[in-house]
């Protein structure tokens, strides 16, 4: 049976379950992404680390499995974590997930990159201080001046949302440092925390989940940013509280820094559903979810952007570029990019794949909708944004990315539609400009 949602650029596994993004690094000439993966099942009852490699990041190569849950600190799930390079070696933090009669204890494990694909996990290994629960997880590192750092997510025994820092000088003994963040907008846990240095301003990446404390059971989370400085080993925000994702499909972003200074963002393509996940058309041929493209970040007057990398677009061939008030044409099955220009204060309706993916824009709300699989209803999402000048849209075979005003808001969405449902129609009040571009690989 042929696959129709197989993506192009989108990172997917070879089979099973793949979730978060891992220990994203770049490293002697190559980019190594790790990632949550169960490589067993279709659903999240096993975790390990599998990975995949590229020299160009447009081209990947599964590497397999890098770190299975095979020791007593980890028996029950290789969680979330970071890497860094030292001394001409990968070093890898993860959590370590284990299960005792249904009680949780977390374990921050070091593990290091010996050979091609083989991490020889360290002995030493940092247990949840006093004052918060198991659910501490994810460890961030990063080098802080002459020492390194490591951010911790975590739950309070309060059952509040906040951030753990340890610091080292060698990488093996880890001194605790108290709450390097504390918010109750971090609601009942915080997943995933990361730290990007631009300059003299700090991006704080959050993930707030709301919990069923008694049932210790998720019930929703996002990923969301703060703008501000760090000072005595704590964080001070100078911006609220923003998403980074304004789509369906969107969480758990990892951060990495590549040759060029180039701070580039992955995240985990998902929010589905159970329901969702249950209809996923991708269960048929074997694997489910995928990554985000890798984006760049960029911190401008203030304001964080999220753009394509420059390599997509050095990869791309104008197909038809055209000034016009509307246009109807059919996508294929390559991965295409659309750049849509319209003019000042004009409205515009968008239908990208016969419905399946909707934009309107007027009075200055926009309307973003996505027909879902498991109901054939629409998902619909709307928000505010005075003026719309530029939307560049990212289109591989099931995952689709939109790029608003050069990245200041950024759409991320699944989408399974059948092979003849590829129409398109843009449609504005006044002229607009438009190009077509296939990627050439």
């Amino acid at each position: 049976m042929k696959n129709i949602h197989k993506n192009i650029l989108h990172i997917e596994p070879t089979h099973g379950l793949i979730n978060d993004p891992n220990g994203l690094i770049y490293d002697h000439g190559k980019y190594f992404v790790f990632y949550q993966w169960n490589r067993f099942k279709l659903d999240h009852s096993y975790k390990e680390w599998g990975l995949t490699t590229s020299f160009d990041l447009i081209h990947w190569q599964s590497q397999g499995s890098a770190l299975i849950p095979d020791t007593i600190k980890d028996k029950d799930g290789v969680y979330s974590g970071s890497a860094i390079p030292k001394d001409g070696k990968i070093h890898v933090f993860y959590t370590g997930n284990t299960k005792n009669n249904g009680n949780r204890k977390s374990y921050q494990i070091h593990a290091i990159l010996e050979k091609e694909n083989t991490f020889v996990k360290q002995p030493q290994t940092i247990e949840t201080p006093s004052g918060y629960t198991e659910h501490f997880r994810d460890p961030f590192i990063s080098k802080e001046n002459d020492h390194w750092q490591m951010l911790v997510g975590a739950q309070t025994d309060n059952h509040h949302g906040t951030i753990a820092i340890f610091t080292s000088d060698d990488l093996k003994k880890w001194q605790y440092q108290g709450k390097y963040f504390e918010n109750k907008i971090l609601d009942q846990m915080c997943e995933c925390p990361n730290l990007v240095t631009f300059k003299d301003k700090r991006l704080l990446l959050v993930c707030p989940q709301k919990r069923q404390i008694n049932l210790d059971q998720d019930i929703s989370s996002y990923s969301a940013y703060y703008i501000g400085k760090q000072e005595n080993n704590r964080f001070i925000p100078d911006s609220k509280l923003t998403k980074l994702d304004e789509g369906f499909d969107f969480y758990s972003p990892q951060v990495f820094q590549d040759k060029s200074g180039r701070k580039i963002m992955l995240a985990w393509m998902s929010r589905m559903t159970d329901t969702q996940e249950e209809a996923c058309p991708t269960k048929q041929f074997g694997y489910m979810h995928c990554l985000t493209l890798p984006r760049e970040l960029i911190l401008k007057n203030g304001k964080l952007y999220q753009q394509p990398l420059k390599e997509y677009l050095d990869a791309s061939q104008t197909r038809k570029k055209i000034e016009t008030k509307e246009i109807k044409f059919d996508s294929n099955l390559c991965f295409e990019i659309f750049h849509f220009n319209p003019s000042n204060n004009s409205k515009f309706e968008i239908s990208l794949f016969n419905d399946n993916i909707q934009l309107e824009y007027k009075n200055k709300n926009l309307t973003f909708r996505r027909k879902d699989w498991s109901t054939s209803k629409f998902n619909t999402k709307t928000f505010q944004i005075n003026e719309i000048y530029q939307i560049d849209f990212y289109c591989d075979r099931s995952a689709i990315e939109i790029f608003i005003n050069n990245g200041e808001k950024v759409l991320s969405a699944r989408y399974f539609c059948n092979e003849n449902e590829r129409k398109n129609i843009f449609l504005s009040s006044h002229n607009f400009k438009f190009e077509i571009k296939d990627l050439k690989i």
